[in-house]
């Protein structure tokens, strides 16, 4: 493959295009030790030794240190090793190294996501929350029906309580508003009337 154009990114970054397409970025002691010019043809065996033997272990190292300051699913980390300018065949090599030693894993992320924010969310939110960091309706639905109780109800209660202390007992007045403002947050319509009912009663 051709090295059509060799750009610095700021002080020490070189982005490399090869056959006019961006291939991955080197440190500019790594483009001297190499001897890279633009012009030069790369070899397959240079390209998979640069992977090898540079890439890998770098985006490697840059994947642990992301897991290091929080979880992240498979999705989130593939974004971020990409935004930091790292080819698709290494982010899929970080992958699977980092499942193989079972350093990331999306059905455990879900499960502490859901005990984390089932007190404040509903059901709807956070499957949509989970579904932009790339975990699946399957899986989370899977996860949810595990729980032992229901974590919707239990949310939804406890924001009740919440919100009638703040403003006061629920009557025929103010029911409709405080319907609305819970199914905003995307809880079960029904869920809300038989809860927000049981309230007023009491």
């Amino acid at each position: 493959m051709l090295i059509t154009k060799l750009s610095k990114q700021g002080k020490y970054k070189v982005q490399v295009e090869l056959d006019e397409e961006y291939a991955f970025f080197l440190y500019t002691k790594e483009i001297k030790r190499l001897g890279l010019e633009e012009g030069d043809e790369l070899s397959e065996q240079l390209i998979e030794e640069i992977y090898r033997l540079i890439l890998f272990p770098r985006a490697k190292e840059k994947a642990l240190s992301l897991l290091q300051y929080r979880n992240r699913t498979k999705k989130e980390l593939s974004q971020k090793l990409l935004q930091n300018g790292y080819p698709q065949d290494i982010i899929e090599r970080v992958m699977f190294f980092l499942d193989e030693y079972h350093l990331i894993d999306d059905e455990a992320y879900t499960r502490s996501f859901i005990e984390l924010n089932s007190r404040r969310k509903s059901r709807r939110q956070m499957e949509h929350d989970l579904s932009l960091k790339g975990i699946t309706k399957e899986m989370f639905m899977r996860i949810w029906e595990e729980q032992e109780d229901d974590p919707e109800e239990r949310s939804l209660k406890e924001q009740i309580e919440k919100r009638v202390r703040v403003k006061g007992m629920i009557d025929d007045k103010n029911f409709q508003k405080f319907f609305s403002y819970f199914a905003r947050k995307g809880y079960s319509p029904a869920m809300i009337c038989r809860l927000l009912k049981e309230y007023q009663s009491e």
